[in-house]
């Protein structure tokens, strides 16, 4: 199979550096890291992508929260948060 991607600037230095890494050709690296990522069970992948640095610093800062309450946070939520930290 003939594939033709244009990579942005850091994903390109990332394939470089597994290039340099592995030692192998292009096709081999990209063959390499399909069987990886399928290797993966999803749930795994899902936990990946939960544990992302973005999501991590997001969460340090208390951007991410959940809280208990009604099904009509939608039209009610200004009575159940508190915006005394800041203003949305």
């Amino acid at each position: 199979m003939h594939i033709e991607a244009e990579l942005d600037d850091i994903h390109a230095e990332r394939l470089n550096i597994l290039l340099e890494r592995l030692q192998k050709p292009l096709s081999e690296v990209l063959a390499t890291a399909i069987d990886a990522a399928l290797a993966k069970p999803l749930t795994q992948q899902e936990e990946d992508v939960e544990a992302s640095p973005f999501y991590q610093a997001l969460d340090a800062i208390g951007f991410i929260g959940c809280i208990e309450t009604d099904e009509q946070l939608s039209s009610t939520y200004k009575e159940k948060l508190d915006f005394s930290i800041g203003k949305l």
